[in-house]
């Protein structure tokens, strides 16, 4: 019994010190050490520096191919007319540049839907622009500085710029065409094309920095003074070789020849000195612009564009050396200018000589005078001499009656002398001299005095050659035909060309000289007008007829001074025709 005591007591101690083993024992409280925090130390922010990636590369090369390839895509020298840009708008609208200022859109208004990037800034903002094949249509005031625009936007890689002409914006507010009132609505920045950054610095420096303020134009009357006080000014004609043949020259010192289409191609050509005076030219001023516009990319510092141009030059009346003479000019002036046909009549002329006596020009032979006497005061050349002595002429706006034997002959020089630019000759009608002798006016025996020379007025040398070449083709007599001979070769000769001088009304009215042959109206008021219906071979054999025989004359002889050899006109005209029983026939219009 005491032992199980024994054993009970010791297992008691056992597992007493088994619970003290695994109890928990009693936490310490545990005290905080304080964070001493070390100081921190900043390293220095060292920036590592951008790197631009490098402006590619632009060569003159690069400058020739761009501008090479310009050239050789124009089509009408990338110019565009009013009404083709309107049906664009209306079908397909282009992108619409306006290189105008600020300003002038503000006073004037725009074309709708249109950019506003003044020329001078364009350079900058060609981000606000189309991809480089979107059609752009460039405007301006004039038509000027839209031909800059589009040289220069061009050769940067866009495909389709055309400038408006016409007068540009000034022409299309003219014709009515639609605008809107003051500035463009602010543009959207578009970024359609990367140019090649080198060559926009060089166009934003030609744009910017050489361009002068009134963008290179030169007018008539400062190219004149130029040539005249800068000898070292160098003229650049950039028309094609044919106008150069047909039309002549501005007459320089330094004149030289390189036709936009070659611009590039004879570049060697250019002047040496970047920084030479020049002034370019061309027909009417736009190529000679775009001509200009490359020179300033090139870096030429004083080059300018005659605003006008060859044509403009010369409707001012300053000279030109070479060329053809302008005769559809001066034969439609004087056409348009006429009253009466130019005709004077006795009693007017009788009254003339006594208020305020014209120049008297007599184109009879000598012989004549010796037996017939002549007007007092009148001075004679006969008609095939006339081109040689237009130096006993007076100046060209003096008024001139001229006089013959019967009316036809002073026709023929007062056609061919308001062609050389006498601005008043009228020929002595009602019988000329010999009616003037029989209505019992005043006349002296005998032949007129030596005439005093007077080199009052400067004939072109050209139109003195054709004149004589019109006075030498002339057939004899005088070109005249009759109604009978007429009549006999209309059957004889069936190439026979008759050419009817009446204006519509008449043929309407009367009738027309009836031809198994070749017949054609030809008005003498659209002669000029209508050259391309004259007949195409100058040998061909020619009759003009009128009412009379006046206008036919006339017509006739314009027609020598175009160069035609066997061209007569109808004495007595279809009025002699139909009084002498010749066949006339209805006129039918075709």
């Amino acid at each position: 019994m005491k032992n199980r005591f024994l054993t009970l007591i010791t297992i008691l101690a056992l597992l007493s010190l088994l619970l003290v083993a695994c109890g928990t024992p009693v936490a310490e409280p545990v005290v905080e050490e304080p964070v001493v925090e070390e100081p921190v130390v900043e390293e220095p922010v060292v920036e590592e520096p951008v790197v631009e990636e490098p402006m590619v590369e632009f060569a003159e090369e690069d400058m020739d191919a761009a501008f090479s390839t310009f050239l050789a895509d124009m089509e009408a020298y990338n110019t565009i007319g009013l009404e083709a840009l309107n049906t664009q708008l209306a079908e397909s609208p282009p992108f619409l540049l306006d290189v105008r200022n600020a300003s002038e859109v503000e006073a004037n208004g725009h074309i709708e839907g249109s950019v506003l990037i003044p020329l001078p800034e364009l350079a900058d903002n060609l981000a606000y622009l189309p991809s480089f094949d979107t059609p752009i249509v460039s405007y301006c005031g004039s038509g000027w500085r839209c031909t800059i625009a589009l040289t220069m936007l061009e050769g940067l890689g866009w495909e389709d710029v055309k400038g408006l002409k016409g007068g540009s914006y000034g022409g299309w507010v003219d014709a009515g065409y639609g605008v809107v009132e003051g500035a463009e609505p602010e543009a959207e920045m578009l970024n359609g094309a990367s140019p090649n950054e080198a060559f926009v610095s060089i166009i934003d420096e030609a744009l910017s920095t050489t361009m002068p303020e009134n963008y290179g134009v030169l007018t008539a009357e400062g190219l004149t003074s130029a040539i005249a006080e800068n000898a070292d000014l160098i003229v650049i004609d950039a028309r094609r070789p044919e106008e150069l043949e047909a039309n002549g020259t501005i007459e320089a010192a330094n004149w030289t020849h390189i036709p936009l289409e070659t611009f590039i191609d004879m570049k060697d050509e250019w002047p040496a000195d970047l920084d030479a005076p020049i002034a370019v030219y061309c027909a009417g001023g736009h190529r000679s612009t775009i001509a200009m516009s490359i020179l300033w990319a090139y870096g030429y510092t004083d080059v300018s564009s005659l605003k006008g141009g060859f044509g403009g030059w010369v409707a001012d009346g300053y000279p030109v050396i070479g060329g053809a003479y302008d005769l559809d000019t001066a034969f439609s002036t004087f056409i348009a200018d006429m009253e009466g046909y130019n005709t004077m009549s006795l009693d007017a002329l009788n009254t003339m000589l006594i208020e305020e006596p014209p120049f008297l020009l007599d184109v009879r032979n000598a012989s004549e005078l010796e037996d017939s006497g002549h007007i007092e005061g009148s001075v004679l050349i006969p008609l095939p001499e006339l081109a040689d002595n237009l130096a006993y002429l007076p100046s060209f706006d003096t008024p001139i009656v001229t006089y013959c034997g019967s009316g036809w002959r002073c026709t023929i020089a007062l056609t061919l002398l308001e062609g050389a630019g006498w601005e008043d000759v009228r020929g002595l009608k009602g019988g000329s001299y010999g009616g003037w002798v029989d209505a019992g006016y005043p006349v002296v025996a005998g032949i007129e005095p030596e005439a005093e020379m007077l080199n009052a007025a400067e004939v072109d040398p050209r139109y003195v050659e054709i004149m004589a070449q019109a006075l030498e083709v002339m057939p004899e007599p005088y070109g005249i035909v009759t109604a009978d001979a007429l009549n006999t070769e209309l059957v004889e000769n069936p190439d026979l060309i008759l050419i009817d001088g009446r204006r519509l009304e008449e043929l309407e009215d009367k009738g027309i000289v009836a031809t198994e042959g070749e017949w054609q109206h030809i008005p003498l008021e659209s002669f000029i007008d209508m050259i391309d219906e004259w007949p195409a071979d100058k040998d061909a054999t020619i009759v003009v007829y009128c009412g009379s025989g006046h206008r036919s004359t006339i017509a006739a002889a314009i027609m020598w001074a175009y160069g035609y050899t066997d061209v007569r006109s109808l004495k007595g005209g279809f009025s002699g025709w139909a009084d002498a029983g010749y066949a006339t026939a209805e006129y039918v219009a075709e």
